[in-house]
């Protein structure tokens, strides 16, 4: 199994930090940047497996990241966020995101999620 890398684009940094912990109990090496133009531009450099984008970000839209970086990368992409409405849910999945999280979410909510995906990911290989 290859090794588990994350990318957290979020830039509140309290909710960045809770990912990279949980993240981080759950077996990812994390990194974590507040921008989605610094996430864009680690992405050709990286080898990652998940990748959690904000749709609220300072300086573009976590949408225009999410469309921007999909071609880029086979990684799970998961849109976390504190809008909840069924069309940010589908817009985040039309964009090329693989999953929706609402915020705020349990730390436990989200290491169920990574093991369920980390269960689905050891099934495919």
């Amino acid at each position: 199994m290859s090794p588990k890398n994350a990318l957290v684009i979020e830039d509140d940094d309290d909710i960045r930090r809770l990912l990279e912990v949980v993240l981080e109990q759950s077996g990812f090496s994390v990194e974590s940047v507040a921008t989605g133009a610094l996430g864009v531009d680690r992405l050709p450099a990286a080898s990652l497996s998940l990748i959690t984008v904000d749709l609220g970000l300072p300086d573009m839209s976590g949408l225009d990241v999410v469309e921007q970086i999909r071609p880029q990368t086979s990684a799970t992409i998961a849109v976390i966020s504190a809008r909840s409405s069924q069309k940010d849910r589908d817009a985040s999945l039309a964009a090329g995101a693989d999953a929706f999280l609402t915020k705020p979410f349990r730390p436990r909510e989200l290491r169920q999620w990574v093991r369920e995906l980390d269960e689905a990911r050891t099934f495919e290989d």
